[in-house]
């Protein structure tokens, strides 16, 4: 079986590592429960602009921590002969060096990589995706009734896709240990 997992905010925790910057430069401490949508807004500015400004530091990419549970997790669905397990990413082109060199420090088994933009993932030929944005599950399983969305639940997850139309091919997962029954629960049903 073939498994995409996204970067930020399932192996990456990119919204903790930009909020503590935000709180360094700006002064101002927020939560993750306080970030509830992909383009929450803070003082007049968009979160992903932040994002992608400091995607473009190197140094910024290396410190970002990992997702709690992912290593472990990883390293569980990297030994099972049956899954071929690589990385989709919407970052752009210009952080893949530090993204890659990130990826090779933290899950050295996740060699395949693929850039896809934000609401194109459904070109990447996988079975399963695994993400955190409620249009790129929709959009992967929309293209494909047999192929199966695992949506990595954080405040921020839901912006309006129809994702409940779609039910039926979606797994809801808070943290990895869900992720990884809903992919065992996948395997099975194959």
């Amino acid at each position: 079986m073939k498994i995409a997992i996204d970067v930020d905010g399932v192996l990456a925790d990119q919204v903790g590592a930009v909020l503590n910057v935000i709180e360094q430069e700006y002064g101002l401490r927020y939560s993750k429960s306080d970030v509830d949508r992909a383009h929450w807004s803070f003082n007049g500015r968009d979160i992903w602009q932040e994002i992608s400004r400091l995607l473009d530091d190197h140094e910024y990419v290396l410190g970002i921590s990992p997702i709690d549970g992912s290593i472990d997790a990883i390293r569980h669905l990297s030994r099972q002969e049956s899954h071929d397990v690589f990385v989709v990413t919407a970052r752009r082109p210009n952080a893949e060096k530090a993204t890659r060199e990130w990826l090779s420090h933290h899950f050295p088994s996740l060699t395949k990589y693929f850039y896809a933009r934000t609401g194109t993932k459904q070109t990447i030929p996988s079975d399963v995706l695994v993400d955190d944005f409620d249009l790129n599950i929709v959009e992967f399983v929309k293209s494909d009734p047999n192929r199966r969305g695992i949506l990595f639940v954080h405040p921020w997850s839901r912006n309006g896709a129809d994702i409940d139309s779609y039910s039926d091919q979606i797994f809801f997962c808070p943290k990895w240990p869900a992720v990884i029954r809903a992919i065992e629960e996948i395997q099975e049903a194959n």
